[in-house]
Parts: structure tokens; C-alpha cells; sequence
């Protein structure tokens, strides 16, 4: 799935990125999120920059992830300028305003999703540690429609979405 992410055009990537960025944006669950924990797109990962730009200009709190060993944390950011290059070439913000993620918005990046929420990560762990430590989060996985698939192999510390959002709708039950 990778490598079939890895071929999308530039424009494929731009016009799928933005349909997701509205779709979420058009969810009550974003509405009434107060926090909100994004993750910087790493090479053609769906981008989902411009809302979190939108998020700010609405007032709400933004974070993203930085990883220290073996953990993740989320660290608030003012501007989309406050990154520096962390942990396997991820984008990751600076500053020290550790945000407490406990009742947040967490969009979640992934290889592959299916409806039941399944979800396979590049296999370091560090989202299912993240949402065993703070299970009030709302997940919501993000990935195009072509990383969406009938089922997803699990293993029991796997941690399911709440809902998955593709540029052709949102998967999930509020």
C-alpha cells in the first residue's frame, strides 16, 4: 500500500487532501473540538495542513506530535513555521507547550484502515501506546480511498478508530 501511495500524482494527492480536509471540517465532531491533534503529513500522506491552519484561525488548539524513545506526545503550535525534522524524518514542533490530549480531536494517519475502525500503522506502536494512556480521545484515521480495505489484520493491543475519513466520506458511528 506503500508503494501504491508512493505513484500518486501531485494532483491526486492535492484533490484527495482537500476533500478530506472538508469532509472533516464538515463533522460536528470537528465543530465542537477545542483541541485538536494533527499529524504532519511525511511524503504523500494525506495533507492535512490547511485545516489545521483553519483550526487556528476558528481558535481552537492545535498539537502535533513529537516522539522521545518510545513515546508520543502532542505539543501545541501558534504557526504552521514551528517544526524542525524529529524522529524518522517526521516533521515535528518545537516548542514545549505539551498538550493534555485527554478529551481531544486526535486524527490519526495510517497504511490501511477498514470500517471497523482496524487500522495498520508502520508498525512502531506509538498510536496504540498514545490511546492506551488516554482512551477519552476521539480517533479519527485519515487515509485516501485507496487505503481503505474490506478488513484489517488486528492483534489484541491494536487500537481502534472511532471513524475513518476518506476523501468519499467519513466511515464510523456517532
Amino acid at each position: 500500500m506503500r508503494r501504491k501511495r508512493d505513484f500518486l500524482s501531485g494532483e491526486e494527492i492535492a484533490g484527495w487532501s482537500g476533500q478530506i480536509c472538508k469532509n472533516l471540517q464538515e463533522q460536528s465532531f470537528f465543530e465542537d473540538a477545542k483541541n485538536i491533534c494533527f499529524y504532519y503529513p511525511l511524503g504523500n500522506e494525506a495533507n492535512l495542513l490547511p485545516l489545521a491552519e483553519r483550526a487556528m484561525e476558528l481558535g481552537k488548539r492545535i498539537a502535533f506530535p513529537r516522539v522521545a524513545g518510545s513515546d508520543m506526545a502532542f505539543y501545541g503550535v501558534f504557526s504552521l513555521k514551528e517544526f524542525s525534522e524529529g524522529a524518522f524524518h517526521v516533521m515535528e514542533p518545537v516548542g514545549c507547550d505539551r498538550m493534555c490530549a485527554d478529551n481531544a480531536l486526535v486524527l490519526v494517519p495510517g497504511l490501511v484502515f477498514d470500517s471497523r475502525g482496524g487500522r495498520m500503522g508502520y508498525g512502531k506502536g506509538y498510536y496504540d501506546r498514545f490511546f492506551e494512556k488516554h482512551p477519552g480521545c476521539l480517533k479519527v484515521g485519515v487515509c485516501y480511498g485507496m487505503q481503505f480495505i474490506r478488513e484489517v489484520p488486528c492483534d489484541r493491543h491494536d487500537i481502534f478508530m472511532d471513524a475513518v475519513v476518506t476523501e468519499q466520506g467519513i466511515y464510523g458511528d456517532f
